[in-house]
């Protein structure tokens, strides 16, 4: 008789866990989609744009290739589609999205443009630890970045790690969403773009 009233007290603790740990993922993505309306639009009203249209030009800054060299959104996107994603490798959803991620590089790197952009801020993360720990997890082959100068952060107002901004061909920011990517959703949108 005890041993079934420890399990049924175990299977009650395990419910109200698991029920606990759901709304607080819920409340969470409901937030971050909420800040992310809100920070869409506080950069139309910053770039002075109508209609709520927010144009990468009004927020393109200096990233930085694995290399050092400079380079803007601009330049990556050279005409395409662009996804950003703000990532970095302390940051489990980050971690956990890169293989998505991959495999919609390798399906649409042809005809999107993808800039891959660690907050390398030098305390939390440094540009070439973070170059490594791609090398060392395979994903080499993804197109990376590095806010050295922490200015693109501030610019497109991330909030939170992951965020991922999409970009049209003409430039126009349609997106810019934190939080975990969902791959079907992404390569919905991919394909209503090229």
């Amino acid at each position: 008789m005890r041993r079934r009233g420890t399990l049924i007290t175990f299977f009650v603790l395990v419910v109200a866990l698991t029920v606990g740990f759901v709304g607080r993922d819920l409340m969470a993505r409901r937030q971050a989609a909420q800040l992310a309306e809100q920070t869409a639009q506080e950069l139309a009203q910053s770039s002075g744009t109508t209609d709520d249209v927010i144009m990468l030009a009004d927020h393109d800054v200096t990233i930085y290739t694995n290399m050092g060299e400079p380079v803007s959104f601009a330049d990556i996107a050279n005409g395409q589609p662009l996804v950003i994603n703000f990532w970095a490798t302390w940051c489990p959803y980050c971690v956990d999205e890169l293989p998505d991620f991959q495999k919609i590089v390798a399906d649409y790197g042809d005809r999107v443009a993808f800039a891959f952009v660690d907050v390398a801020d030098g305390q939390r993360e440094r540009a070439d630890d973070a170059c490594q720990w791609l090398v060392d997890n395979g994903f080499d082959d993804l197109p990376d970045y590095y806010d050295r100068d922490m200015a693109a952060v501030p610019s497109f107002g991330v909030y939170a790690y992951p965020t991922t901004v999409i970009v049209s061909a003409e430039g126009e920011v349609l997106t810019i969403s934190a939080g975990r990517i969902d791959a079907a959703l992404l390569r919905g949108t991919l394909n209503q773009l090229v």
